[in-house]
């Protein structure tokens, strides 16, 4: 599945409360709720957009038919009986004191302790009278890039301290990559800002197309994209982005017949801090360029 510009980073399965709690804050900034339950049901926590979209009753939660849902047929309840996540379905609430039904896309996720068990259910709920509000509303939010669609240089640097996180807590891998337009302030001085903004906006839609759904990837700077690829290795990783470089350099903006290129610097996390991490990929980018650009320089300290 590819990556849209309004796509949320998924949680992840052994997510702690702190990145819980920045995904309920990069929901409420889409008008999208989140609710927390623990595994008898109960509800623990919601963000600002949940508190709303609940009211100060308790509301009657109903199925897709408008029938009332029992504890057990609760989405938050089916997944703690079948450990499994449950997607996109419409749920009706309803206060107790009306017989108006609001109606939201639905998605329950399971949550799992240091032991493997569940340890919560994550449920999150979006308005369904207002179906494309997000789509169209995301590109100017504070945590997206306006220009790109992609998350914007704060939000990509808050994912990617909770991805360092993750992989010093369960020592799962992942690939940070820094890549920049070659020859940006040229395109730019050659043929106007525009032109340098629509290079931008096609590099960055052709990065949000090409990775996978759960990989991240956010503007760092005019004309610089850092990617994070959890779950990979640095060998697949540069297979990976060679095939970007690669699809970037056939692309012709339009009424130019000049390639586009791009370089890059790629390295694997091996227990550095973010700042580290950041200045050897800068580094790497930099080599890159400085061979003449249109490659990507990989980390040998990793070999």
């Amino acid at each position: 599945m590819s990556i849209r510009q309004d796509r949320l980073p998924l949680v992840d399965l052994h997510a702690d409360e702190i990145e819980i709690g920045h995904y309920g804050a990069l929901l409420d900034t889409l008008n999208v709720g989140l609710l927390e339950f623990s595994t008898d049901g109960s509800l623990l926590q919601c963000n600002r957009q949940a508190q709303t979209l609940l009211g100060e009753e308790q509301p009657c939660w109903q199925d897709e038919n408008g029938q009332p849902l029992s504890p057990d047929e609760h989405l938050a309840m089916q997944v703690v009986h079948t450990g499994q996540p449950v997607r996109q379905r419409a749920i009706g609430l309803r206060s107790s004191n009306s017989d108006l039904i609001n109606w939201y896309k639905a998605s329950a996720y399971p949550v799992l302790g240091d032991d493997g068990n569940l340890r919560r259910v994550l449920l999150i709920l979006a308005d369904l009278s207002r179906p494309s509000d997000l789509a169209r509303d995301a590109r100017q939010l504070p945590t997206h890039d306006p220009l790109t669609g992609l998350f914007n240089q704060r939000y990509i640097s808050t994912l990617l301290d909770d991805e360092c996180r993750r992989a010093q807590r369960y020592g799962r891998p992942f690939v940070l990559a820094l890549l920049a337009i070659d020859d940006y302030p040229g395109i730019c001085q050659t043929d106007g800002q525009h032109a340098g903004e629509d290079a931008v906006a096609e590099v960055g839609r052709l990065l949000a197309r090409s990775l996978r759904e759960f990989d991240m990837v956010g503007r760092f700077g005019v004309d610089e994209f850092l990617l994070i690829l959890p779950n990979a290795r640095v060998n697949e990783a540069t297979s990976v982005l060679e095939r970007l470089r690669e699809l970037i350099e056939t692309t012709r903006l339009r009424g130019d017949d000049k390639a586009l290129t791009i370089s890059g610097g790629l390295t694997e996390y091996s227990n550095e801090d973010t700042p580290t991490l950041i200045d050897t990929v800068r580094s790497l980018l930099a080599a890159a360029q400085a061979a003449d650009g249109n490659r990507i320089c990989v980390n040998l300290d990793l070999f």
